[in-house]
């Protein structure tokens, strides 16, 4: 219902509503309103009600659902594409540790050693950071200010 969202939208609604019932009572001769109303006078409609608010509550209900429905598939979305990031830094890492290995065995240089260890430990904290993201209750604000690049190196 995003249709209904906008302010706009709904002043172009009742525009075209108006401008259809004046062109039913002064082109066609034909009184919609007044007849609902006499209608209404005439007879005893006490099923009015409680219909109204039945279909006032299902539509409620309904969208209700609809949002939640989108709320989980987001969700969902977001897990796949974090265990994804997840494979994609285990991998790295494991290929870091090789690397590490190999210069070990080559006898580079020890800071440069060093460099590629604390790399290797900061993509272990990414790792565990983007492991205890739950989907429903982090905020962007919160997860850039744990994973921000210049805290990492500090």
């Amino acid at each position: 219902m995003k249709l209904l969202k906008d302010n706009s939208s709904i002043a172009i609604l009742f525009s075209i509503i108006v401008l259809l019932i004046l062109f039913l009572n002064n082109v066609l001769g034909i009184y919609p309103l007044l007849d609902v109303i006499k209608y209404l006078e005439t007879k005893n409609h006490y099923w009015i009600i409680p219909t109204t608010s039945l279909l006032l509550f299902g539509i409620w209900l309904y969208n209700d659902r609809m949002r939640r429905k989108v709320i989980n598939e987001r969700i969902e979305v977001f897990k796949a594409i974090m265990r994804t990031v997840q494979d994609i830094l285990h991998n790295s890492s494991s290929s870091i540790q090789l690397l590490i290995m190999d210069m070990k065995d080559e006898g580079v240089d020890e800071e440069i050693i060093m460099k590629a260890e604390n790399n290797m430990e900061e993509l272990k904290t990414v790792i565990k950071t983007l492991a205890s993201i739950d989907p429903k209750t982090i905020e962007l604000k919160e997860l850039n200010q744990t994973m921000s690049i210049i805290k990492m190196h500090k």
